[in-house]
């Protein structure tokens, strides 16, 4: 989103050169896991951010294409990646229109997805690009994660002992919410809460299957409670998708 230009520099700072500790625990490892061996592939990084993932993947022997909407977090990547070949463009995600169809071998999208208004166009876009059995790899909140006030940390009981929860409101319902980034705690960001079907079904529509979901064991959940009632939790933060592009009409309606 071109709202971090606003904070681009905090964000950069937080996430270094390997990610920040939520995305080495989490996330990225699962990213990393779908994609699997890079060496010689073309690989596209939308919402690149600082560009260190995009990083990750030239040094592993890929050809790299980043972008983000923020023009200040390209100049930061460039800044990062000299002496590195990686093509590093300002767009949306939404509008693919600057890449060749099928140009790409993997086309990646890290816990950025939530920021798209129009995820079939996106979905589309992604499909053209890629090749024929390329891989889509991306991540985001768990969708039984919702922003406040849709869920949060309750107490009950199972089984007469205490034990700690997320409670889950409106999951069905398709939502536009206003949150504060975390980075300034001041800039109004908007992200959108879809479901796990309109995921897979809008995948499908383009000709992308999922074949592969991550949901990683939390860590630092509920950091309120007690130690002894957080071991109690076991409901994922986030959520990680791979998706396969095969021809169309390959797999019957």
């Amino acid at each position: 989103m071109a709202d971090y230009d606003k904070f681009s520099k905090q964000y950069s700072d937080s996430m270094g050169e390997n990610g920040d500790e939520v995305h080495n625990t989490q996330i990225d490892p699962y990213i990393y896991k779908i994609v699997a061996d890079v060496k010689g592939k073309v690989i596209c990084d939308l919402g690149c951010g600082n560009g260190y993932m995009a990083r990750y993947f030239y040094k592993n022997g890929a050809e790299v294409y980043a972008s983000d909407v923020s023009k200040e977090l390209i100049s930061i990547a460039k800044e990062k990646s000299i002496g590195l070949n990686i093509q590093y463009r300002v767009h949306s995600a939404e509008d693919l229109s600057t890449y060749k169809d099928k140009t790409f071998d993997v086309v990646v999208m890290n816990m950025s997805i939530h920021y798209i208004k129009d995820i079939n166009r996106l979905f589309s876009g992604v499909s053209r690009i890629l090749k024929d059995k390329g891989i889509f790899a991306f991540s985001t909140s768990h969708f039984f994660r919702p922003h406040y006030p849709y869920s949060e940390w309750v107490l009950g009981e199972v089984e007469d002992k205490e034990t700690l929860f997320i409670k889950v409101t409106k999951y069905l319902e398709h939502k536009e919410s206003n949150i504060f980034s975390s980075w300034d705690n001041k800039t109004m960001m908007k992200i959108y809460t879809r479901t796990l079907s309109d995921f897979v079904n809008n995948l499908s529509n383009n000709n992308l299957y999922t074949f592969k979901i991550f949901e990683p064991e939390p860590i630092n959940s509920g950091q309120a409670f007690s130690k002894e009632l957080q071991k109690t939790h076991h409901i994922p933060t986030y959520i990680i998708i791979g998706a396969i592009k095969l021809k169309d009409d390959i797999i019957s309606q």
